[in-house]
């Protein structure tokens, strides 16, 4: 189970190096196995994207796709204070830095939760920022 494009964007290339290290995780990819959704990503000011989850395969696109399961609208504070590990996604949520649409679909986002949070967290261990200009 892997991501099966390589983003062109900054942003899609921010979430891959994000995701792929968690892709390594018993627990991560029980998860994302048998998940199909597709979650929106607006970073504020810049652009969105799309991460789609289609039976243990993810795609990372640019642009928002019309038939998403929830949209996360992120600030690009609270996106590059995750990267770099100054901030967490709950705690972004409750200051707002975060807003979801579709809210009601709960355990989508709780799912995706689950699987972004890891890959904060690992992110903070060698900060994504880091690896982005390794790539560029």
């Amino acid at each position: 189970m892997s991501i099966i494009n390589q983003p062109q964007d900054i942003l899609g290339l921010a979430i891959k190096n994000m995701l792929e290290p968690v892709l390594e995780d018993e627990k991560i990819l029980k998860k994302i196995k048998n998940l199909n959704k597709v979650i929106a990503m607006d970073l504020k000011d810049l652009y969105p994207i799309s991460i789609t989850f289609n039976k243990g395969l993810i795609s990372i696109d640019y642009g928002e796709k019309p038939k998403y399961d929830i949209k996360l609208i992120v600030s690009f504070d609270a996106f590059t204070g995750m990267a770099e590990g100054r901030g967490g996604l709950i705690s972004s949520f409750l200051k707002g830095k975060i807003r979801v649409k579709k809210m009601y679909r709960i355990f989508t986002i709780l799912k995706f939760a689950s699987i972004f949070i890891p890959a904060i967290k690992k992110a903070t261990e060698k900060p994504i920022i880091e690896n982005l200009y390794n790539v560029l």
